[in-house]
Formats: C-alpha cells, sequence, structure tokens
C-alpha cells in the first residue's frame, strides 16, 4: 500500500499543473453545492428536543369568501383551541399562540422584543423548559413574563440569569413580573426568535376575547397532539365541524355559506410546516433552482476531469506499455489510476468542505437568516454522506473511461514510439462534452440575466406613485399613545427641510395591508364593488407625488363648522371610479357612496368622494392591481410619511427632533424605498447567488476549452507544421485550431438558449409586472451568447498563439 501511494504521488506531482486547474473548478462546485445542502437541512430539520414532531399538528385555514379566495395561510382563528377541546376531539394539549411585540427600554434605548402569548397546555405539548422559575405559572398568570438570557443581557447587562427572577417591567403603562427566564430557542424550533412569553388570555395581550372567539379572524396558530389512532388528515374534518357548529357561522353572509364552503381546512405537522406558507414555498423554489444549477456545475467539473484524465493516460502511453512489459497487471494499472484520481478528488472534497464552513456564516447573513442558523453545529453526517457518494460517482467516471481507452493500446507499438491517438470517436466525446459544459455556461449565464433585468424592472416600476425622497418614521406606539406625539409631528410640520407629510396604515411599495369594503352608489340599485381601502391624512397624495385628475383631497369647505363631519371623505383611483360607473374622473367627484358592511357586504356608512387620483397599485408585482379607496382621517396612524429634497439632512434633523422630545416608544427612520427593497428581497438573492454559480460554470467551462485546445495542438502539431510549409497564413492556422469549437459551441447554443428561453418563461409566468420581451429575455440571451464566445476565445488564445509560433524543426524532427 505505501508503494501504490508513493507512486501514486509521483504520477500526481507529475501532472500538478493540469491537475491544480481541474480541480480547482471541482472545488468550487463542490463548495457551492455544499452551501446549498446545509441550507437545505437546516431549514428542512426541526429541533431534536422536540418529542415526536411528526405527531404535532399546526391547524391551517383557508378563506373562500365570493370572489375573494385567499392562499392558506400557515395560521387559523384560534377559537379552533377551546372549540375542539369541548369537542372532545382526539387532541392532546392543545394550545394557541399569538405573535405580538412589546416595547421596553434597553441600554441602548427603546426597542421591541418579540412576545409570545400561549396557552399553559403550549409547555407539555412542546416540552418547554425554563432555565430559572416556572414557565406553567408564567402561563396562568395574567401579569407574569418569562424571558430569554439574550433579553436579561439587554435589559440588565451582566446581571446573572437567577437574579432575573421577581424583577418588574413596564410597559404600555402595565406592570408585569418576570417568573422564569428561558434559554433562545434553536432557529429549527417552531417558536424560535421570542424574546417573552406570557399568558394569551393576560394583560400582554392586544386582543379582545371577542376577537379570540372570531371564527373568521385568522389571529394566530393552533398546536396540538394527535393522540394514538388519530392521523393527521382527520383534523380538516373536525375544524370544519366546530366551524360550523360556532354561533358566528350563522352570521356569515347567506352568500358565503349556501350551497358551497365559506373556508377551507386542514392540518400540518411540525415537519410539514418547514415547507407549506407562501414565504417557504418561495424559499424552497429559490433553493431548488440553486440545487439544478449546482448539480450542473459538478457535473460540468466532472466533465473537465474526466477529459484531462483522458488526455493524462494518452500521454503515458510509453510509461503504460513499460509498466506491463515488466509484469504490471491491467488490475494492477487500474489501481494506481484510481489512486491516483481518488486523492486529487479526496483533496478537492477535503477543501471544499473547508470553503463550506468557512462560508457558510457569510451567507446565513446575506440571506437574512438567523444568526445562530445551525450548518455544521452539529456535524451534517448526511452532507458528508452525500459528498462522499459523490466523489466515489466521479471516481468510477473518470477512471473507466480514459482507463479502457489506454489499456486498448497495444504495448508494443508504444514501445517502439508509435503512440496510438483517441481516435474520431474519442475527439467527438470530448467536443460532445465540451458542448454540455458550455450549454450548462449559456443557460446559468442567461437565466442570471433574466432574473437580474426583472428584479432591475420590479424596482423601476411606475405604480403612480414616487419614492425617492420620501423618509418613513415607523413608531411603535398605540393608538391611545398618539395625544403624545403631538409636539413631535408640530415641530416636524415646521422643519423647513420636511416639504410635505402625511399619515397611513399601510405604505406604497411595501405591499399593501389595508382592508377590504364594498362600496355602492347611493340609490344605486345594482350590487356594490369590492375595493382595497387605505387610511390616509389629506397630505398623503401629495407626499407620494400621485396625480390628482379630479377633486382636491385638502377640501375641507363642506365640513360644519365647529362639529364632527357625518360623512368620511374618500379619494378613489381611477380604477375604482371606472368600476363603480362613473363616466369620468370629474363625475366621481362630490358623489356619495355607502360602505363599512362586515364580510364584505354592502354597508350604511356614508362616504363622500373628494378627489380622483390616477390608477394606483399597491399590491407586490405578483398579484394584480385592485381598486384602491383611500378614506381620509386626521388621526395619528402608524406610518408617518416625511417628504424633502435633501434626505440626508431631513434625515438628521427627524433624529435630531426624536431625540429632544425623548419619547419612549421604538421607532425606525429610514427611505421608503427601502420597503420595496424588501418586497423583492428574495428576488434580489436569488438572481444574486445564481449569478455567483453563473461565473463559475463560466469558469470551469473555458478551463474545459483551454484543455480541448491544448489537446488540439498535441494531436495535430505535425498536421500544423505541414500546413505552414505549404504556404498557410496565420489566420488559415488559427481557423483549424480554432475549428474545433464550431461544433461544440453550435450545440450549446442551440441546447442552452431554448432551455433558459423555457425556464425564463416560466419565472416570469408568476408575475403580473413582467420586464418585456426585447427587454428582458432577448438582452439576456445575447449577452450569454457574446460572454461564451469571448470565453472560448480567450481560453483558445494561448494555444493558438503557441501554433502559430510552431517551427517546422519542433515538430517534424
Amino acid at each position: 500500500m505505501k508503494a501504490l501511494l508513493l507512486d501514486a504521488w509521483a504520477g500526481l506531482r507529475a501532472r500538478r499543473a493540469s491537475l491544480l486547474v481541474a480541480q480547482a473548478g471541482l472545488v468550487l462546485a463542490l463548495t457551492a453545492s455544499l452551501l446549498v445542502g446545509l441550507l437545505a437541512i437546516a431549514l428542512s430539520d426541526m429541533d431534536p428536543s422536540l418529542p415526536e414532531p411528526e405527531r404535532i399538528v399546526m391547524l391551517d385555514f383557508k378563506g373562500n369568501p365570493p370572489g375573494q379566495p385567499s392562499d392558506w395561510f400557515a395560521a387559523s382563528p384560534v377559537f379552533f383551541g377551546p372549540a375542539l377541546k369541548a369537542r372532545q376531539a382526539p387532541l392532546d394539549h392543545l394550545a394557541r399562540v399569538q405573535e405580538t411585540g412589546m416595547t421596553l427600554r434597553a441600554a441602548s434605548g427603546p426597542r421591541v422584543f418579540s412576545l409570545l402569548l400561549a396557552d399553559p397546555e403550549l409547555v407539555p405539548l412542546m416540552r418547554l423548559r425554563a432555565l430559572h422559575g416556572d414557565l406553567p405559572t408564567v402561563l396562568r398568570r395574567p401579569n407574569a413574563l418569562a424571558i430569554s438570557t439574550e433579553l436579561v443581557r439587554a435589559l440588565w447587562g451582566d446581571l446573572p440569569p437567577q437574579q432575573a427572577i421577581g424583577r418588574t417591567l413596564v410597559a404600555n403603562d402595565k406592570t408585569y413580573e418576570v417568573l422564569a427566564v428561558i434559554t433562545p430557542f434553536d432557529t429549527r424550533h417552531p417558536l424560535s426568535g421570542r424574546d417573552l412569553i406570557a399568558a394569551i388570555d393576560g394583560q400582554a395581550s392586544p386582543n379582545s376575547a371577542e376577537d379570540r372567539d372570531a371564527i373568521y379572524m385568522v389571529n394566530g396558530q393552533v398546536y396540538a397532539r394527535l393522540r394514538p389512532g388519530a392521523d393527521v388528515s382527520q383534523v380538516g374534518a373536525w375544524m370544519r365541524e366546530a366551524f360550523q357548529a360556532h354561533p358566528g357561522y350563522a352570521k356569515l353572509p347567506a352568500d358565503w355559506r349556501t350551497g358551497r364552503e365559506a373556508a377551507y381546512f386542514r392540518a400540518l405537522t411540525l415537519p410539514q410546516t418547514r415547507f407549506e406558507g407562501g414565504q417557504n414555498q418561495l424559499r424552497w423554489g429559490m433553493l431548488g433552482a440553486l440545487a439544478a444549477a449546482c448539480a450542473l456545475l459538478v457535473l460540468m467539473a466532472g466533465v473537465n476531469a474526466l477529459n484531462l484524465q483522458a488526455a493524462h493516460l494518452l500521454q503515458r502511453q510509453r510509461e503504460t506499455a513499460l509498466r506491463q512489459s515488466l509484469g504490471a497487471s491491467r488490475g494492477r494499472l487500474l489501481q494506481l489510476w484510481a489512486t491516483e484520481q481518488g486523492l486529487a478528488l479526496l483533496a478537492s472534497g477535503l477543501v471544499a468542505w473547508g470553503l463550506a464552513w468557512w462560508l457558510g456564516p457569510l451567507l446565513v447573513d446575506a440571506l437574512g437568516l438567523p444568526p445562530h442558523t445551525p450548518l455544521f453545529d452539529p456535524l451534517p453526517g448526511r452532507l458528508l454522506a452525500g459528498l462522499s457518494a459523490v466523489l466515489l460517482t466521479l471516481l468510477v467516471l473518470t477512471v473507466a473511461t480514459p482507463a479502457a481507452m489506454a489499456l486498448r493500446q497495444a504495448p508494443a507499438r508504444a514501445l517502439q514510439g508509435r503512440t496510438a491517438s483517441e481516435g474520431p470517436w474519442g475527439r467527438r466525446l470530448r467536443q460532445g462534452l465540451l458542448a454540455l459544459q458550455l450549454g450548462g455556461a449559456v443557460l446559468l449565464l442567461a437565466l442570471t440575466g433574466v432574473l437580474t433585468l426583472q428584479h432591475q424592472h420590479l424596482q423601476g416600476l411606475e405604480h403612480g406613485y414616487q419614492l425617492e425622497g420620501r423618509l418613513l418614521l415607523d413608531v411603535w406606539a398605540r393608538p391611545e399613545d398618539a395625544p403624545r406625539f403631538k409636539p413631535l409631528v408640530e415641530a416636524l410640520q415646521r422643519e423647513p427641510l420636511v416639504r410635505s407629510w402625511s399619515f397611513s396604515n399601510s405604505v406604497p411599495g411595501g405591499g399593501w395591508s389595508g382592508s377590504v369594503e364594498q362600496f355602492r352608489r347611493s340609490g344605486d340599485p345594482a350590487a356594490g364593488k369590492v375595493l382595497r381601502v387605505t387610511q390616509v391624512s389629506s397630505g398623503f397624495f401629495r407626499t407620494y407625488g400621485m396625480k390628482v385628475l379630479a377633486g382636491d383631497p385638502g377640501d375641507r369647505s363642506g365640513d360644519p363648522p365647529g362639529a364632527a363631519r357625518s360623512e368620511a371623505r374618500v379619494v378613489l383611483d381611477a380604477h375604482a371610479a371606472r368600476l363603480l360607473g362613473f363616466a369620468s374622473p370629474q363625475a366621481a367627484v362630490g358623489s356619495l357612496l355607502t360602505a363599512g358592511g362586515e364580510f364584505l357586504q354592502a354597508g350604511q356608512q356614508p362616504r363622500r368622494v373628494v378627489a380622483v387620483v390616477g390608477d394606483v397599485k399597491l399590491e407586490s408585482a405578483r398579484d394584480v392591481a385592485q381598486p384602491q379607496a383611500f378614506v381620509l382621517t386626521d388621526d395619528y396612524l402608524p406610518f408617518l410619511t416625511l417628504y424633502g429634497e435633501q434626505p440626508g439632512a431631513l434625515h438628521a434633523a427627524v433624529e435630531r427632533l426624536w431625540k429632544q422630545f425623548d419619547l419612549p416608544y421604538f421607532h425606525i427612520l429610514e427611505e421608503v424605498a427601502v420597503q420595496r427593497a424588501l418586497a423583492y428581497q428574495q428576488e434580489a438573492q436569488i438572481a444574486a447567488l445564481l449569478g455567483a454559480v453563473a461565473l463559475l460554470s463560466v469558469a470551469v467551462a473555458a478551463v474545459g476549452a483551454y484543455a480541448l485546445v491544448a489537446d488540439t495542438l498535441r494531436r495535430r502539431r505535425t498536421e500544423l507544421v505541414l500546413r505552414r510549409l505549404h504556404g498557410a497564413r496565420h489566420r488559415h492556422m488559427a481557423r483549424a485550431v480554432l475549428g474545433e469549437f464550431a461544433a461544440p459551441l453550435a450545440v450549446a447554443l442551440g441546447l442552452g438558449l431554448p432551455a433558459a428561453a423555457l425556464l425564463a418563461e416560466l419565472y416570469l409566468g408568476g408575475f403580473v409586472d413582467r420586464v418585456p420581451l426585447q427587454q428582458g429575455l432577448l438582452p439576456a440571451l445575447l449577452v450569454a451568447t457574446v460572454t461564451t464566445v469571448v470565453v472560448v476565445l480567450f481560453a483558445a488564445l494561448r494555444h493558438t498563439r503557441r501554433a502559430l509560433a510552431l517551427r517546422p524543426i519542433e515538430a517534424l524532427g
């Protein structure tokens, strides 16, 4: 064995230059694949501390109002918890869970910490443990809290966690007592990221008892454990029975429930929750695309290794013949070559593993995942087994075919110096493999171009409003705290840098988050129209640069002096005005509408149209634009937008005023455009990651092209010299060398470009607003083609120059 290893090491050293080039591409391909595999494992695995997670279920709900069906929420009305318990469903430890926040003053100032509201049954259901104190008592007392060790540090610095027990905290003018300290949840736990825990029926809950009993308010999750003999597929039927037995079901509109289902129900096991839901599905779609790209990259790197191994064994024909003449058997030669290649692949695998370990935290940070997401802790044995399988497969593929070709040669001919070539079929095979590499590079480059252009298109969409120069002040406070902000708002109104300002309960660019109501023209017997409603102040339209087509949002001439107006003022967008049957924007101004009914029914609240603005789209690019109605109000709303021509100076002025008034609330001050960037963050991430893989594929394909032209020069040296002796010029010589690439490049473009166009069409099909064909797909395909051709020419440049510099005596001697 020692002699075999020494012999193999000598063989590796003899070809270290070409070996390093080939293995470098393989290392990069394996590293990218390992990172994707690590993310997939981290995002799919459950916290190992959870008892039988496949027996723990989460109830899921899907609303089905007429004409307004929803997706699965990965949540449900929390009334299902007590309702299923009362109906004695075969479920144990039914626990309601809601998420909210609590503002506390930390050492760095007011901060919002994540608060989990839960039933006491959650403790045995998920086998929760407190580091100090009594967690079940916390969930039974209305003023008790459990806090994490990280929150202890944020509030009291280096205070020992056990000394936090018994301390009091004040939030929203309410006093709480700390009765337990918990360690942070594992990022794979369904409750991860929570800083505080309190009783769902306690004083920390922002929801009323009526809200918790509502049958159509998706306000939390309900978890339970299946009893022996029960199956997750049965839970949906139990939920449906509880839903229809609830008194609130009879209050639903008749057209919601007569002859149809008002909602759909199901349950998901905890492992299934890692894959279901809108965000999870987008994330897994991204990982699936990256996994496919990495698999293609590994294949391309494997092709390089195969080509170089074949060329290497052909160059060693005299050595092989000598070994055979000295008694070496074919098995011994195979063992030697397999050992050489195995050592090279093993080194590549180890380097790739080290790079993945080093790059893992950087990738977690780039994707915005929790910083403690477990990648290598604990060691992912499944991934190590997968890497071993890939390396073993590559070993077989890169040894079997080249070895068969090398052992087919007659030793006597090689000893006489008449070494054989790989033959025409060998050359065609290598050209075919290069075509596969180039086709993969074309495919990934084109897809990266489409994704990048689509993301740029999303960032530059005109939706009827402007975001540049607008600052968003987001304050975490209650509606009843609004009077405390009056001095700050008045100071901001006097600030010279503020051109305009407005309050709203939704922020354009970040996706719509208002309510939905049915509007009807007063006295019109026709059915009403469903509009999306956003509450705003009158300066909203000027602040966001919306075009007013008719009327004046700030007109208060119709308000009765000294008394509250009985009619709410409303601004429609042009889409809503057309839908309601107005012939023109001017015709809509002054009209009286009625709205405000529950469950999308016609209400009797009067709404007077005071203005009409141009078409506005507040939905994301994946959704169809809906008609919008803006209800004007003088109340303070969650979001304050400030517009000024000097955003940097305005930002500094607002922060100065905030410190001056020293309000005890957490706030975020950022450009509104950030909201749009966050809305399309996953599109940007997948474009960046796929771009990195595409660049790696280009490098691997360049190595393949370099290897092919080097082999061409070796095989055709005599022919090229004869061409020179017969008067061939430089262009003829270059054409003879580069002609090796004509067929592979044509095949690569013929396969890669249509495949890229098909996949790009599938991706763009998920968007309502998509980049036009002539601006998105065609430029991406053109750039991919040009880049691939340039890479091939660059890879062939060195050896082409060597071919032009050949001297007759060198080749014919």
